[in-house]
Order: structure tokens, then sequence, then C-alpha cells
């Protein structure tokens, strides 16, 4: 499984509805459009999964990933994209990462129906924080389907564990990283650094 404990699953299939079909993305953003006080996504076995909410210090953490993200985009191009963005694996699969990013060439040639409903393809970018509801294997098998579908480089963030496991195309096993400062962007994202210890493993709350 790729989900945290407490995900709601129903099995589209018993609705009569097709995940593989060709109009499903619209569907589906149609149905997250009226229903959006929830994230969802639906798994290679046709479910569609709720998924429970990552909480103030998820979001956070997300978002200073994402405004740094962001700010690499406007100074080297390329599209990058937050935790509200799909992509549609091979597999069917519509997932949602926490921070994303796409090449220009690909941002370039996206559909209409891409850029304002769900991307075909894994980004070539993925990160994935570990919220206050992820168990460590399903994230670590979440980000195994971002490599298998295409994704370059990839960075799971284990904020308990204070690790990082950076994983690589062509590459079996991801390399883990204890505590470390910065994370580097590498030859994906040239010149891309963000301070991971600051921004996601020290991020104090009002308690703290």
């Amino acid at each position: 499984m790729a989900e945290p404990a407490g995900t709601i699953r129903l099995k589209l299939a018993a609705l009569g509805i097709d995940h593989r079909a060709s109009d499903f993305p619209v569907q589906f953003i149609e149905f997250c459009e009226q229903n959006d006080l929830y994230e969802m996504e639906v798994n290679a076995a046709g479910e569609l999964l709720i998924l429970p909410m990552t909480g103030y210090r998820g979001n956070k953490q997300e978002n200073y990933m994402n405004h740094f993200l962001v700010g690499w985009e406007l100074a080297n191009g390329g599209s990058a994209s937050s935790q509200t963005v799909r992509f549609r694996l091979p597999s069917g699969e519509i997932r949602g990462p926490d921070a994303a990013w796409i090449t220009q060439e690909r941002f370039d040639a996206l559909s209409e129906d891409e850029w304002n409903r769900i991307v075909e393809g894994a980004p070539d970018f993925v990160a994935e924080i570990r919220s206050r509801t992820d168990d460590l294997p399903p994230l670590r098998n979440k980000m195994a389907l971002w490599m298998a579908a295409g994704a370059r480089l990839g960075w799971l963030i284990d904020t308990r564990s204070r690790q990082v496991y950076i994983y690589r195309a062509g590459q079996t096993e991801p390399e883990v990283l204890d505590n470390p400062e910065a994370l580097d962007g590498e030859d994906v994202l040239p010149g891309f650094v963000f301070p991971v210890r600051q921004y996601v493993f020290d991020l104090a709350g009002p308690e703290e």
C-alpha cells in the first residue's frame, strides 16, 4: 500500500466507474471540486482513496518546500506544483505529491485537459514529507510508484527520524541522509537548495 493509516477506500468498479477510461480524469476532478474538504487519490486497483488531513504543521512544511521550489522555477524555468495537483501514472493511478516539478518542455506540451485537470505521467522531480498520519512503509511504496513511472529525482523527508531518502532514476535503492542541513537538486534541478533542517525538522509550533 502507498496510503497512510486511516485512508478510506471506495471501489469505483462497484459504482460502475472505470478509472482507466479516458474521461475519468474529468470525472475525478469534478468530484474533488464538489468535495473540496477532502484530499483524494486513486490507486491501481481502482479504489478512490480519501486521505486523512496532514494538520497545520504538515501544511506549513509543505508550503515552505513549495516556496523554495517556486523561487527556483522563476529563475530557471519548468513548472513547480504543490499538493493540490494530481498526476496520472501509466498504471491508471492518480496521485498527488507534496511538491513536484516538470521540465519547461513538458509544461509547454501540456494539453488543455492536463492544464485544467490532471497531468499525464510522473513529475520529473517529486517530494513527499511524512506527516503525523503517515507511516514510513506506505510512503516508501508511494516513492517507488513515482520512480517506476518515470520520476528522475525524489525526496522522501521523514520528519520523525530526521532522515531523507534520496531516490534517483536508475538506482534500485535510495540514499539515506541523516539529519541533513540542506538538500541539493542535483542535475535535475541544478542550483536548487532546500534548507530542510530549518524549514521541516526544526519547525516549531506555538507550544514549543
